[in-house]
């Protein structure tokens, strides 16, 4: 990896989500049975009381590298494995990584906390007691502020984090100097950034409208959505990661071309 990030034009933005579907298509196989891995682990965390909460954030970072390696085996032609998913915590960064997911958990609990404050944060207190009709109305009011603000805050926590487990296993950074970087580098390359927001955006949309369309045509019940839905969640999910993997190649590995 480099020492400085590339400074990416904007309509590579939409190339990653590209590279992510091409890294995808070339295993799909290998991506399912990790993903599957992935979301059975997930669940039988989740299963055990406070840890099932605590744990999957703890762990978030180093498994989010772990589906970045993946795709960096694919797109190097060698042979990807779904182990790959844990590659992070067994190479001597794991304290790292985990100092990365509590790190990650405070963030988000403090982004929660300021999305509760701004907009719907006697929400939990009217469901125990039972809320009026009026206080429904003003939850109704503030909610969609609350949803913006933490929306707002969110993108900064985004930033520190979307280089930082590579930047720590590949790189050797320590925490701090990892987040800070990633928030840096995706900062100068904002434009390719939300070139790529955008595109999600784009593709979010167009496939929610086409399952509600297929639903409403063949007026589906929960077991049909949860058919249709489940597929299409590990298919972004497995182009998600790829598009991870193909911004930090592109922006922090040597090349003559950036991905097309």
């Amino acid at each position: 990896m480099l020492d400085r990030p590339h400074l990416m034009p904007a309509r590579v933005g939409q190339a990653w989500l590209l590279e992510g579907f091409a890294l995808f298509h070339r295993q799909p196989l290998v991506w399912f049975l990790t993903l599957v891995a992935y979301w059975a682990g997930l669940m039988l965390i989740g299963s055990v009381p406070l840890v099932g909460l605590i744990v999957p954030l703890l762990l978030s970072p180093g498994l989010g590298f772990g589906f970045i390696n993946l795709a960096r085996a694919i797109d190097r032609q060698e042979s990807p494995t779904p182990t790959l998913l844990i590659s992070g915590f067994r190479n001597g960064r794991a304290r790292a990584l985990l100092q990365l997911g509590a790190l990650y958990s405070l963030a988000l609990a403090a982004v929660l906390l300021l999305a509760s404050m701004v907009g719907g944060g006697q929400l939990m207190q009217m469901v125990e007691r039972g809320a009026t009709e009026q206080e429904l109305l003003k939850l109704q009011r503030e909610l969609p502020w609350g949803l913006i603000v933490g929306f707002l805050a969110y993108i900064p926590v985004m930033m520190a984090f979307w280089f930082a487990p590579q930047l720590v296993v590949w790189k050797g950074l320590s925490v701090p100097k990892a987040l800070f970087f990633s928030w840096m580098s995706v900062w100068v390359n904002r434009s390719a950034f939300l070139r790529y927001s955008l595109a999600w955006l784009l593709l979010v949309v167009a496939i929610s409208l086409v399952i509600s369309l297929i639903l409403s045509s063949i007026g589906g019940s929960p077991q049909t959505m949860l058919l249709m839905v489940m597929p299409i969640s590990l298919l972004l999910m497995a182009i998600g990661h790829g598009s991870f993997y193909a911004s930090t190649r592109d922006v922090f590995e040597a090349r003559t071309e950036p991905l097309t």
